[in-house]
């Protein structure tokens, strides 16, 4: 059977008696066809993909139990599923009474499964080789053995002596121990697994259980013996997992280690003995394991205890965002270049796992291109990859689900891209730890980002003033002008004429005024009748309806009022002022003045009122500019910031208690990480640049910007936000004989430039969108100051420690040391691919063997076209295709003896 994405998580039960058991049998059924036919029902309902079939020192019902898998076309009963049972996988499991008895009185329960394709040779080494001494003779541990100890103990027929034999026959750990040491061929087709039971388990064999937590305590030789033999421990019990993986509070993980020989996993069955037991263990705490369904995939939770097996109720979760499948579907005469496309024609669809894929394969097999193929699906691929390739690439791939959200792609180069440019990766985790805040530091930051405008309002507020006071000084140079002309005539004639004309002039200006205002009221409710009546689906259709009808009526009211009134007041006002206008134009000709000088004299009677109106308005704009100005204030801004300061550090705290305590379970290949939120101090080039854009002085520093802007860095920017006054500050200014100096001092004569600098400054330094910074520190060292291999170490572990998203790493292995990678990365990766998939091209045997991952995608190149194989480490079919990965043999060696359990060969 294929299991096409590699190893899953399945229910396994791998303790189930069956009718006819040796002890304790408690089934009702009629007959053992009767009883297979409801185990096998209840099998398929509750999921089960592998069972430990279970009897005391006998494989007899599991041969029972195959037989009749063989017959199943014959069971009409079973017609609708078997199918599902024949994808059953079954394994014997023989259980044992070892010596010595527990403090219960018991003697200890040991568990031995075998692979079914061993079953044939047990005869010889195990079932022959086993025996017990009752201080007459040695007993064998097979039938005659039993009914010879069975006729010793008093019984005389061979049923009963039997049964006797069996109910009292015991072995000895060290029995067993010799066939494991002598035997490899036993010794590789055998899990040990001794109960833990706090009746007949081996923590019985002392009055309390908490001895086994006192680091202190003794254990004694016996009781660590028989956990050194075991591979596994038959428990449910949440504090016998956390102790036998070394991960209970208070237990030294490498004193479980010197006692039990190893850290083990716990697995679970339902122990049933009768049928309503099947397959449901106590309070429905179900073995999930992580593998194929076959006794090599069994071995993989010994290699991998932590993150192979877990014991509860519900499947455990995959990863959220996974990416499920690929199809490509690239015509069979696509070309790259002169050459066919490796992937032309091909129709094999690529089943991805949602944990650890490890995409292997020769140079030129396709690993690249295959993995440029999604992130070109994705709108992440490299620059230029497929230029060659005639087709667009994203048409031929189809994803399943179509959508996967953010699936991150770094090509061989980006590792290294990462770790030399601060920014990108700045950019990089602060992504990933604001998703982590659910999108909070970005909801800050942009509102942050909204706020800097205030600084731009109060630039145009100093711009405007200055507008203002140059306007009111030409408005009152203006003035004055009129005023000194109106002066030089002082008869009384032409001065009460003159104020009767400024009056009449001041009704003309108010009148015209209010004449505008009711213009631009009332133009706007005529656009109203530009807009149509809505359907009403509600009240507030029906709420805009009238208002319309309303607006309308008012329209149509004011459409027809008469005006001939105002009209004629105004016309009355500008033909009185027309005449005051001839009187004074003759009285001053009768004076002998000239026309030039008479029509000044006009004008300027004229021109003081509106003068006057227009100074007093430009003042009245001014003092609110001013109240603005002065009432300016960053506080609101800058209590935001420190929210964002407080928030990200928050976040910060989580990944770097992460980081150390991951340096601190690997201190000889990882130093500790550390990320600290920083504003990059080094802005003066952005404030620079805004500088010249705001005061419009490109031209003006043309030929000189370069030494303009030295002269400016003269003063750190943090000097120049407490100097008082621009003069102040060009005394600040070294070099000070030169053009430069004198452009610049021209400049900032205008104190208003200066104020605008200092603005400049104070937002620049609250940009935070631009010029936040995550510094990284490396063993307490900045980044910047590690190796080039330190760099890339930092880069990876941070990228994937961080983020629920796909992850997609071409040739991770590139920058890293062999070293980095087997002891301490790869524990990384089983972490993180407990909640995020991840899928890597690589050729190195470490990231596939000892990051235990779940799916190995083979690529061949043959003859220019592409072909994949899938399979799991698990698959000894393909083994020699690991093994000739590089470091290979040596990755078997280093995990099947990272237990002490099997020696590879």
């Amino acid at each position: 059977m294929r299991f096409n994405r590699g190893s899953e998580w399945r229910k396994w039960d791998l303790h189930v008696h069956t009718k006819d058991t040796n002890k304790n049998d408690q089934f009702l059924s009629s007959s053992f066809d009767e009883f297979c036919i409801n185990f096998f029902k209840k099998a398929v309902e509750n999921k089960i993909a592998v069972i430990g079939v279970t009897d005391y020192f006998s494989i007899k019902n599991f041969n029972k139990i195959k037989e009749f898998i063989t017959r199943l076309d014959n069971i009409p009963e079973l017609n609708n599923i078997k199918d599902d049972i024949k994808n059953i996988y079954l394994i014997p499991n023989i259980e044992l009474r070892m010596l010595p008895s527990t403090d219960k009185g018991k003697l200890i329960n040991i568990h031995c499964l075998f692979n079914p394709d061993y079953v044939s040779k047990l005869d010889n080494d195990f079932f022959g080789t086993l025996e017990y001494s009752s201080g007459k003779r040695r007993h064998k541990m097979n039938d005659n053995g039993f009914i010879e100890f069975g006729k010793e103990l008093g019984k005389s027929d061979d049923i009963s002596a039997y049964k006797e034999g069996v109910n009292n026959f015991v072995i000895s750990h060290s029995d067993l121990q010799k066939i494991l040491d002598e035997n490899y061929e036993f010794r590789n087709n055998t899990i040990i697994v001794v109960s833990n039971s706090n009746q007949d388990g081996a923590s019985a064999m002392q009055e309390h259980y908490n001895l086994f937590e006192d680091e202190s305590g003794s254990l004694d030789g016996t009781r660590q013996a028989i956990y050194k033999l075991s591979h596994m421990i038959f428990s449910s019990n949440e504090n016998d997992q956390k102790f036998f993986l070394g991960l209970k509070n208070g237990i030294n993980k490498e004193n479980v280690i010197q006692k039990c020989g190893s850290l083990k996993p716990c697995i679970h069955g339902s122990d049933a003995h009768r049928e309503d037991k099947l397959f449901k263990p106590n309070q429905n705490r179900y073995c999930w394991i992580k593998s194929n369904p076959t006794f090599e995939g069994l071995k993989q939770v010994i290699y991998e205890p932590r993150y192979r097996v877990v014991i509860q109720e519900n499947k455990p979760n995959e990863a959220l965002h996974k990416l499920e499948k690929i199809e490509l579907n690239f015509d069979d005469t696509t070309q790259w270049d002169n050459d066919k496309f490796c992937f032309a024609g091909f129709n094999q669809p690529i089943i991805l796992s949602p944990h650890l894929t490890c995409i292997i394969g020769g140079r030129g097999s396709g690993k690249s291109t295959l993995l440029n193929l999604i992130a070109e699906k994705i709108g992440k691929e490299e620059t230029d990859f497929f230029k060659d390739l005639q087709v667009n690439t994203s048409d031929y791939i189809k994803f399943e689900p179509e959508f996967v959200e953010n699936i991150e792609f770094l090509a061989q180069n980006t590792i290294e891209s990462f770790a030399t440019d601060s920014q990108k990766f700045t950019q990089a985790i602060f992504e990933r730890i604001d998703k982590n805040a659910n999108g909070e530091l970005s909801n800050i930051e942009d509102d942050i980002n909204d706020g800097l405008k205030i600084f731009d309002d109060q630039i145009l507020r100093f711009k405007t003033r200055d507008d203002l006071d140059k306007k009111l000084k030409e408005k009152n140079e203006d003035l004055v002008k009129n005023q000194n002309i109106v002066k030089t005539f002082k008869d009384t004639v032409y001065i009460d004429n003159k104020n009767k004309l400024r009056e009449v002039q001041k009704r003309i200006i108010e009148i015209e005024s209010s004449r505008e205002k009711y213009k631009e009221l009332f133009l706007k409710i005529k656009d109203f009748q530009k807009l149509d009546k809505v359907t009403e689906e509600n009240k507030y259709d029906e709420y805009f309806n009238k208002l319309l009808n309303d607006l309308n009526g008012l329209y149509e009211k004011y459409e027809k009022n008469n005006y001939d009134e105002i009209k004629k007041e105004l016309k009355n006002f500008k033909t009185t002022k027309d005449e005051y206008s001839k009187e004074i134009e003759i009285y001053l000709k009768d004076k002998g003045l000239s026309v030039e000088n008479v029509k000044d004299a006009q004008l300027a009677s004229s021109n003081i009122e509106i003068i006057e109106n227009d100074i007093i308005k430009l003042t009245k704009q001014k003092t609110l500019i001013e109240d603005e100005l002065t009432s300016f204030s960053f506080v609101e801004l800058d209590t935001k910031i420190t929210d964002f300061k407080i928030t990200i550090e928050e976040e910060l705290e989580k990944i770097n208690l992460k980081f150390q305590n991951i340096s601190a379970e690997n201190t000889l290949e990882v130093k500790a990480i550390k990320v600290e939120y920083k504003l990059n101090e080094d802005i003066f080039d952005s404030i620079f640049e805004e500088l010249t854009q705001k005061l419009d002085i490109h031209q003006d520093i043309r030929s000189n910007r370069q030494v303009f802007k030295n002269y400016l860095q003269d003063v750190d920017i943090d000097s120049v936000l407490i100097i008082s006054n621009s003069s102040e500050f060009m005394e600040r200014i070294k070099e000070r004989n030169t053009q430069t100096y004198k452009t610049l001092s021209y400049i900032f004569q205008v104190e208003t430039n200066f104020s605008i600098y200092k603005l400049i400054i104070e937002k620049n330094k609250r940009d935070i969108k631009n010029n936040k910074l995550l510094k990284v520190f490396y063993d307490d060292k900045t980044l910047d100051n590690s190796s080039f291999g330190q760099k890339c170490t930092t880069a990876i572990v941070i990228l994937l420690s961080l983020g629920n998203t796909p992850i997609i790493i071409d040739e991770p292995e590139a920058h890293l040391d062999s070293s980095l990678i087997a002891n301490y990365l790869v524990e990384l990766i089983k972490e993180q691919k407990q909640h995020r998939q991840i899928i890597f091209a690589t050729h190195n045997a470490n990231f596939v063997l000892n990051a235990d991952a779940e799916l190995v995608i083979k690529l061949q190149n043959d003859s220019g076209l592409t072909s994949i194989n899938s399979f799991s480490i698990e698959d000894l079919e393909y083994r020699e295709d690991l093994l000739r990965l590089e470091g290979g043999a040596e990755a078997f060696r280093k995990r099947e003896k990272k237990y002490n359990i099997f020696s590879y060969e």
